[in-house]
This record gives structure tokens, C-alpha cells and sequence, in this order.
């Protein structure tokens, strides 16, 4: 018999934090605690494609709340390594809390040109339907 992942989770990181949450059709993920940094986001990213693999999750909702926000290189970085390092296969929104939406949208972009179903939003009811109802 397999054991399935905890419905809902709390990780850790370095200047960060994670509540999952198990939703009907997704998982959820709120990201609190820091500043924005490139080596946290790719903390942050590489976590939540661990979990989405073990918990065999096809949709992702990323509801981030850092302080600060990543320049356009780092954003690029951001996406390459993750591409690179084979991301799961996953639908994911974005809704960015704190800062500037601009800076979500330029990685939507990027992820789009890499082949990532992704979109940014500003509010989380309109990324929920997204991610549930929405074409690419």
C-alpha cells in the first residue's frame, strides 16, 4: 500500500515559507516570509516541483507574498534553470501579492517560449479559473 502525501503542508526554506494545501483539481501554494531573491525563488520553485511530482499534482497555484521583487535577468535565470532541470509538466498560475504583476507577467512569457503552461495574475479568483477552466 502507498501512502499519500499530507493533504496540506508547511515547508521551510531559507527566508521563506510554504503552506500547501490539497484543492479540488490543484494544488495550492502560498509562499510567505522574506524577500524576494533569486536563489529563494529557485528554492521556492525547486520544492514545489518536488511536491507536485510525489503528490502527481497537474495544477498549481503559486500565491506568492515576498517582499521585494527579481530584476529581468534574474527572472530569465529563474526560467532557464528551471527548464533545464525538467520542471514538471504542469499547468501553473501565478498570482504575484506583493509588487509589481509586470514582473510575473515577463516570466510568463519566457515559461510560454519554453513550453510551460503558465499565466500570471494580480487576484486569485481569476487564477483559480484559470488554472481550472481556461485554455492555453
Amino acid at each position: 500500500m502507498t501512502t499519500q502525501p499530507n493533504a496540506s503542508a508547511l515547508l521551510e526554506g531559507a527566508g521563506f515559507r510554504i503552506q500547501l494545501e490539497s484543492q479540488p483539481g490543484f494544488l495550492r501554494a502560498h509562499v510567505t516570509g522574506g524577500n524576494d531573491s533569486l536563489q529563494t525563488s529557485l528554492a521556492v520553485w525547486r520544492l514545489l516541483g518536488h511536491e507536485c511530482r510525489v503528490r502527481a499534482a497537474t495544477r498549481l497555484l503559486v500565491v506568492e507574498e515576498l517582499s521585494g521583487a527579481l530584476s529581468r535577468e534574474e527572472i530569465d535565470t529563474l526560467i532557464a534553470t528551471l527548464h533545464a532541470e525538467g520542471f514538471p509538466d504542469i499547468r501553473i498560475a501565478f498570482v504575484e501579492l506583493v509588487g509589481d504583476v509586470l514582473s510575473g507577467e515577463h516570466g510568463e512569457i519566457l515559461a510560454i517560449e519554453l513550453g510551460f503552461s503558465m499565466q500570471a495574475f494580480s487576484r486569485e479568483a481569476e487564477a483559480r479559473q484559470w488554472l481550472l477552466y481556461g485554455s492555453n
